[in-house]
Parts: C-alpha cells; sequence; structure tokens
C-alpha cells in the first residue's frame, strides 16, 4: 500500500511539472517535503514490522517448550486439584385451575375419599414455594484418575404432591423435596471415583459409587438441566424411562470423537442392601455426527427396572376373580435423545421412550395406594432452544417444549370402567368413571442472565388431561432465582 503511495506521489510530481509547468516553486517544494515524510514513514513502519515478527517467533518457541514440559496433575499443589462449586436457587409457583375431583380421583384408586382429610387437593388455585442448595467438590489425582462428591439440601413444597401428572411440574433436582412431605432434606447425592485408560482411537472410562445414571446416558443439549433450562421432569429426563435414584453404581463407556458406547447399573431401590437383586440396567450407543456443518448428538438406549411391578392381567383377575394382586414383573423399554444445532445461537431436541402396555404400575396396601406410574406406553417430547444472543443478549436462552403421553388401552379401560373393570364402579359405589385421554404439556422459559453469578427465569406450563383423565388441564407460573459461584 506505501508503494502504491509512493508511486503515485511521484507520478504526481511528474505529470503536475509538465502539465503545470506554470506552478510556482513553492508548490513543488511543498510537495518534495511531503514525498520525503512518506518515505520516513515507510522505514520507521518497516522497521516495527521487523520487531513484531521477532518477538511472535520467540513467543511460540517459549510456548511449544512450556507445552512439552507441562507439570503433571499430580505433581502440582493440592488447592490446585481441588475445585468447589456453589449454586442456590429459589423458586416461587402459583398453580392456577386445577381439577380438586379428578386429583383427588386419581390419589386414590378411582375411588371417592372417604373423607375431608383425605383430599388432596384443598383449593383449585394455590402457591408453593421452594429453596435448593448444591455444593460439589472434585478433585483430579492424575490425568486420568478423579473423584466427585455432590451435596444437596432443600425446603419448601413440592405442587406434584397435590396434582398428579405424568409430566410433573418441577424436576425433584430443582425442588429437592420429596413429594409426601414438606419438609426439606439434606443427602449425598453423588460420591464417585473415576479413571480412564486411553486408547489407540479414544479411551475407555470407569466410575463407580453412589452416582446418577441420568448424567451418563439420555443427556440433551437442550433439555438436560432443570436449574438452567425447562423446569418440568418430562424435558430434564425420558418420561417413559423409571429411572433409579441416587444409589450404589458402575458406569463403562468407550468414547471417540465422533461416537460413544455406555453401559450402566445402579441399584434399581436405592436401600443398599442387596445390591444385586434390583438392578436398573442401560446401554447406549452415541454418535455426534454434523449435519449441515452443524454439531449434533444422536443418542439410542434400552434399559431395565429390576423392581417388581403390578401387571393389568393380575389387576383384571382381581377384580373378576378376587384374587390378590402382587408385584411381580420387571420392566424394560426403549428410547432416543435428539439435539441438533440448526443455526448459530438456535438447537432443536427431541425424546422418544417406550415401555410397553402390561404393566399399571405398583400395587401398595389397596385401591387406595394403587399406583398408575405405567399408565401411558410411550412419550414423546420436542423443542427449541435459541440463545440470546440474536438479539444482544448473549447470556439469555429461550425455551419452549411441548411433551405427548399416550396412555395405554387397559388405563383407558379401567377410568372408563369397560369391560371387567365395569365391576369395580359395582362393588364399590364409591368408584368413579371417567373418561381417559392422552396428556400433552406444554412449556416456555426465558432465562435472564441477571449478573455474573445470578439468573432469573419466568417460566410458563399448561397441561391437558392430567394423569390422562379428560379435562380442561391446569396452568403454573413460575420464577426461578439460580446464583451460582
Amino acid at each position: 500500500m506505501r508503494r502504491l503511495l509512493f508511486c503515485c506521489l511521484i507520478g504526481f510530481l511528474f505529470f503536475g511539472a509538465w502539465g503545470a509547468s506554470w506552478a510556482a516553486d513553492p508548490e513543488v517544494e511543498e510537495l518534495k517535503r511531503m514525498l520525503r515524510q512518506v518515505m520516513e514513514e515507510n522505514r520507521r513502519l518497516a522497521q516495527r514490522v521487523e520487531e513484531l515478527e521477532r518477538r511472535l517467533a520467540d513467543y511460540e518457541k517459549r510456548s511449544a517448550k512450556e507445552a512439552r514440559v507441562e507439570v503433571p496433575s499430580e505433581k502440582r499443589p493440592w488447592y490446585e486439584r481441588v475445585e468447589v462449586g456453589l449454586s442456590a436457587a429459589g423458586l416461587v409457583q402459583g398453580l392456577v385451575g386445577a381439577d380438586k375431583e379428578l386429583a383427588n380421583l386419581h390419589a386414590h384408586g378411582g375411588r371417592e375419599p372417604a373423607g375431608a382429610s383425605d383430599l388432596v387437593l384443598t383449593d383449585e388455585d394455590k402457591a408453593y414455594g421452594a429453596a435448593s442448595v448444591d455444593l460439589s467438590f472434585s478433585a483430579e489425582f492424575s490425568p486420568r484418575d478423579r473423584a466427585y462428591v455432590l451435596l444437596e439440601m432443600g425446603s419448601g413444597k413440592n405442587p406434584e404432591a397435590e396434582v398428579p401428572s405424568f409430566s410433573g411440574i418441577v424436576d425433584e433436582g430443582l425442588s429437592m423435596v420429596p413429594v409426601e412431605t414438606e419438609d426439606g432434606d439434606v443427602r449425598v447425592s453423588e460420591a464417585w471415583y473415576e479413571r480412564d485408560w486411553r486408547l489407540s482411537w479414544g479411551k475407555l472410562r470407569l466410575r463407580a459409587g453412589k452416582i446418577d445414571v441420568t448424567t451418563e446416558v439420555d443427556q440433551n443439549e437442550y433439555a438436560n438441566d432443570e436449574l438452567g433450562q425447562f423446569m418440568s421432569p418430562v424435558f430434564v429426563n425420558n418420561a417413559a424411562v423409571e429411572w433409579a435414584s441416587y444409589s450404589f453404581g458402575v458406569v463403562a463407556a468407550l468414547e471417540a470423537e465422533r461416537w460413544s458406547f455406555t453401559l450402566g447399573y445402579e441399584d434399581a431401590n436405592s436401600d443398599w442392601d442387596n445390591l444385586f437383586d434390583y438392578p436398573f440396567l442401560v446401554a447406549q450407543l452415541a454418535v455426534s455426527p454434523r449435519l449441515w456443518g452443524r454439531p449434533g448428538n444422536y443418542r439410542f438406549y434400552l434399559w431395565y427396572q429390576g423392581e417388581k411391578h403390578l401387571e393389568w392381567d393380575d389387576l383384571e383377575d382381581y377384580f373378576a376373580k378376587g384374587i390378590e394382586p402382587e408385584n411381580d414383573e420387571p420392566a424394560w423399554g426403549f428410547g432416543v435423545s435428539f439435539d441438533q444445532e440448526v443455526a448459530e445461537g438456535m438447537g432443536i431436541f427431541f425424546r422418544y421412550g417406550w415401555r410397553g402396555d402390561e404393566l399399571v404400575g405398583y400395587w401398595n396396601t389397596g385401591l387406595e395406594d394403587l399406583d398408575f406410574s405405567y399408565g401411558f406406553e410411550q412419550s414423546a417430547s420436542l423443542g427449541v432452544s435459541i440463545s440470546g444472543a440474536r438479539w444482544g443478549r448473549g447470556e439469555d436462552r429461550l425455551g419452549l417444549g411441548l411433551a405427548w403421553f399416550g396412555i395405554s388401552d387397559a388405563y383407558e379401560d379401567y377410568w372408563e370402567g369397560q369391560g371387567v373393570y365395569a365391576r369395580r364402579l359395582v362393588l364399590d359405589p364409591h368408584m368413579h368413571r371417567h373418561e381417559a385421554r392422552d396428556e400433552w404439556h406444554l412449556e416456555v422459559y426465558y432465562r435472564f442472565q441477571a449478573s455474573d453469578h445470578l439468573a432469573l427465569t419466568p417460566d410458563f406450563q399448561y397441561t391437558w388431561n392430567p394423569a390422562g383423565l379428560e379435562d380442561d388441564g391446569f396452568w403454573v407460573f413460575s420464577l426461578r432465582g439460580v446464583w451460582e459461584y
């Protein structure tokens, strides 16, 4: 560029002198002075470029040397190999339009409760609150060995105790409140040790201890975090899987750049007794192609739940022949979890799960305690997640999700009093008939990053036909605040 400027000035002087010889000598002198200034500036710039090139070469040599002599993890001071994480979440929810009759009927196996003390929902419009604190510790003993401990504490009220639905309202990981009590809880949720072995094409990773198997399978980039994304459990993990919950387990994973294969075991009943009598087993294959030049993950898995369940055939025998039901069948199914970036700052997700129509749930002490957790045989969820960078808010996020639960034919017959289940209406005058329909669930949230450590999330949910019983549904309005350090 400077050479071009120099040539232009020379040309200007030459042609100017030739075409305008009448010009005064002072003008010619001024042009000569300008030319000398340009030549001097060009010389100084050339020297600066040479100096910068020399300094860059020295920096690259030092960086390469430092990379070769990186201090191994085990030789670093202990405080550099330990990380501590702390987060606190608060949640306020308003429930509007819940049907008291349907809630109570479902909670009591289709039977009208005997007295007011047995009512599940006492007010159609209610407000709830909950708070939780997570404290995590991770330590790296070597590049191949690490350990992790997660403590979770919480207190408040979970609305799902009063409003049964398949989709759920708030994930237990956020509320940290057991459904059956209003008291809080303190627990060691995870405590495990992990080691990996390098292979020519990837690595083998082994984890053992008290684990949460959902951190290893059914992951999703846009629907997997109740603290930063959707609140409803149906958008956190696959609702058609009866997951084990924070218990002893082992995970083995083969991991390459574009694929992984994971095997997981966890104690299904979480009681730390007879660990292998009731296993939860899962196997997942995940591939990570770049479709349209953008990242995506496609996971396929099979699962087995060793807990004993009640079959519909046994419940039919109870009404037809008076035979007392027993929980004697395990459960199994399959699922998929997909996430795909489709544009800069925008991604879509999809989950599907199937577990068949043979199981009811659990028979406890009678119809009033009948568990209908297997009332649907399949479920699906899909949605979109959009980064706030598209409107100048890079840390914000907007999410929209829709979920569906396909109820089983036997579940529909039970509630509508069809076939053998018509007898239940004759035997007990407190039994009710009700239309059954597939459940649908909608959730929309906007995560607003208020500061470096604080995020506020207004959230809206609506449920059609909660728990598969025909109804106009109910609304839930929530405000979640999460502080992380």
